[in-house]
């Protein structure tokens, strides 16, 4: 028979065991909590009480920076969580490859472990990449395009840096963006396609000022299509800028013998 006292002991112990973990994971993956004004960083056992940190501090700087370039902020405190083992990370967010290092999906920002992140020399722009999403998801969620969310998040990330150039690309209108997205989900096919989103931004940032290129994602309201925001923020006909941007791609991307 178990005694009162013992009885409020095991209580207290599921009470602060309940504590470690975020809504939504299996008690048995245990996490530890960091907590800000903007985030919870939940980490597993396998990860260190000092990665976490470091997660958290670079998390903080790209808020504000986001904030700053963006003009936007997020609506609630975005849900982090950091697993011990890459298969871990896997099998949360139904990857099924490694090559992406962190990923945000339905409100949550899960990361590989910081070891792996460090070692592969991916922590900053897997990490700045995923917030650059998050920080757009309302303006994809008012009408923004996913062309346009994936370009500014690839520009802002740096992670084109070092790429090769895809050769002949032929592309003509910023649909043909949605429909690469979804057809090439992996390397190296997926290297290209964020190759091409990040030289989009570049165009629009050196064509219209980064002001403006930067201002066009808190335009979208839910009622206003595409076309129209551009021409409000940049001054020109969409199919004006469409047609610039395909020569600026194909510029880039040309074949030379």
């Amino acid at each position: 028979m178990i005694t009162m006292t013992r009885a409020r002991t095991m209580a207290l112990a599921g009470l602060l065991l309940a504590a470690c973990v975020p809504s939504g994971v299996p008690a048995q993956d245990l996490f530890s909590t960091l907590s800000s004004a903007h985030f919870d960083v939940h980490y597993q056992r396998g990860v260190t009480p000092e990665e976490a940190r470091k997660v958290m501090e670079y998390l903080q700087s790209q808020y504000k920076s986001l904030e700053t370039d963006l003009g936007l902020q997020l609506k609630t405190k975005l849900d982090v969580r950091i697993y011990e083992s890459v298969g871990k990370f896997l099998s949360e967010t139904t990857l099924k490859r490694p090559w992406r290092g962190a990923l945000y999906q339905r409100g949550v920002l899960h990361l590989q472990p910081v070891s792996a992140l460090l070692q592969r020399k991916m922590f900053d722009k897997s990490i700045g990449y995923e917030m650059a999403i998050a920080f757009l998801e309302e303006s994809g969620q008012k009408g923004c395009p996913r062309w346009l969310l994936e370009s500014f998040a690839s520009y802002y990330s740096g992670e084109t840096a070092g790429m090769t150039p895809p050769l002949g690309a032929r592309l003509t209108a910023f649909s043909d963006l949605n429909q690469d997205i979804q057809e090439y989900p992996n390397p190296p096919q997926r290297d290209d396609v964020h190759y091409i989103l990040a030289s989009t931004m570049t165009f629009l940032v050196q064509s219209y000022g980064e002001k403006k290129a930067f201002r066009v994602y808190r335009e979208f309201d839910g009622a206003t299509g595409v076309d129209r925001v551009f021409k409000k923020v940049f001054g020109d006909e969409y199919s004006t800028i469409e047609k610039g941007w395909a020569k600026y791609i194909a510029s880039r991307t040309a074949s030379f013998k």
